[in-house]
């Protein structure tokens, strides 16, 4: 096998980066999928699609068919692929396979960023490549502005990202863009001691059972 597939710096924000199983299955099934339409047993594979199985994935991948069809439940939920399966083989289609893999220079100027990737639906329609852009240069500033208070933990700084930096359904806004008013320096000191809190009060009742 020939050739090579695109992957955006963006990936490391991706929700399943950070997932060994989830991640690593995506980018195999990128490397696997047709470049090009070809037919294959009577079956038109078009680009952007596989026809594989999950114990031959499994087999691939080195890991349990359970842990394939976990990850595959994770992706194809996420909105990153479909896949249809049937008594002999599964039929996945990477969704945007074009947008992040088109090799002409023009869309390598506009890649499609994975964070931002949404599910083909009426109700939530696909952002453009210019609003993906405007949305993750907004997520990457309100990043910096969290991650400069080094004062704190990671581990609280990073949920205090998590939740403020969420995207409404049309993955345009934040959340913390509603906040008429938001100082991260007192929010994070709020979010804090809201985690104490929290914590206090599992820890007494894991101790009053």
């Amino acid at each position: 096998m020939i050739g090579f597939i695109k992957l955006p710096r963006e990936i490391l924000d991706w929700e399943w980066y950070t997932h060994p199983t989830v991640s690593r299955l995506y980018i195999h099934l990128l490397v696997k999928a047709n470049y090009t339409d070809k037919c294959w047993q009577g079956n038109v594979v078009k680009r952007g699609q596989l026809i594989t199985s999950y114990k031959h994935l499994a087999a691939q991948l080195n890991i349990t068919i359970q842990q394939v069809r976990t990850a595959l439940k994770k992706l194809s939920t996420s909105g990153y692929i479909t896949y249809q399966p049937t008594n002999r083989f599964s039929l996945i289609t990477i969704v945007e396979y074009d947008n992040t893999q088109n090799s002409t220079s023009e869309i390598n100027k506009q890649s499609l960023t994975l964070e931002t990737h949404k599910k083909h639906s009426g109700n939530n329609p696909i952002t453009t490549t210019k609003e993906n852009k405007e949305i993750y240069k907004s997520k990457e500033e309100f990043r910096r502005a969290v991650f400069s208070h080094s004062n704190h933990s990671k581990i609280i700084l990073k949920s205090f990202f998590n939740y403020w930096s969420e995207t409404n359904k049309t993955g345009k806004t934040m959340r913390v863009n509603g906040e008429t008013y938001f100082d991260v320096s007192v929010r994070i000191e709020k979010w804090k001691k809201n985690e104490r809190a929290i914590q206090n009060k599992d820890y007494k009742l894991s101790t009053n059972r």
